[in-house]
């Protein structure tokens, strides 16, 4: 006879040290789930549709012949992956004291003076790894950095810029550009850049 064990949510954010309850990170889902638009709510007019798959590639055809509720569903699953991924992506305060070797207060401290990069899920503020080192060190440079990221830009959005070949830093991503000493103002440049997009 085989026994089930059920697991709630708080266990895995906690044996996981993620930092942030299992409520917040529902209420966090729920919110982002209600914003993603029923694409059946908003039918296309004839004429759009026809420009869509005269000039918007085979894809186009695929996705305006597809059944509203599916593309809605793997829109909705999109989000899980994504919230999944900026826990996976990021650490608590408590974590991140832990990397770096040094008490709660200072990354708070840190984080105040612009020297770590955050972003709010729920209540909690979570600092993306990429701004760590391997060996528990943080980049260096970051205080130009973090001052230069845009308000307006998402944790995906610079992660995916600090873990990205800039051809402008000899083919390297910021973060090793970063880690390998290298010059942070062309990086505090190319990410202020991001804003004027």
């Amino acid at each position: 006879m085989s026994m089930s064990v059920e697991v709630s949510l708080d266990e895995v954010l906690a044996r996981h040290n993620v930092g942030i309850s299992g409520a917040e990170f529902l209420a966090e889902l729920d919110a982002d789930l209600s914003r993603v638009t029923d694409p059946g709510a908003a039918p296309l007019s004839t004429a759009e549709s026809a420009f869509l798959r005269a000039h918007g590639g085979p894809a186009a055809g695929e996705v305006l012949d597809a059944d509203p509720a599916v593309l809605v569903q793997y829109a909705r699953r999109a989000e899980v992956a994504r919230m999944t991924g900026l826990l996976a992506d990021s650490v608590g305060i408590a974590e991140a004291a832990l990397l770096l070797g040094v008490d709660r207060s200072r990354i708070s401290q840190r984080l105040s003076a612009g020297s770590l990069w955050s972003f709010r899920l729920g209540r909690s503020r979570r600092l993306p790894r990429w701004q760590f080192t391997a060996d528990g060190r943080s980049l260096p440079g970051l205080d130009l950095i973090v001052v230069a990221i845009p308000a307006e830009l998402s944790p995906e959005s610079v992660a995916g810029f600090m873990n990205t070949v800039q051809p402008e830093l000899e083919g390297q991503t910021p973060t090793s550009h970063l880690a390998g000493g290298g010059d942070p103002g062309p990086v505090a440049e190319l990410v202020a850049g991001l804003g004027l997009w």
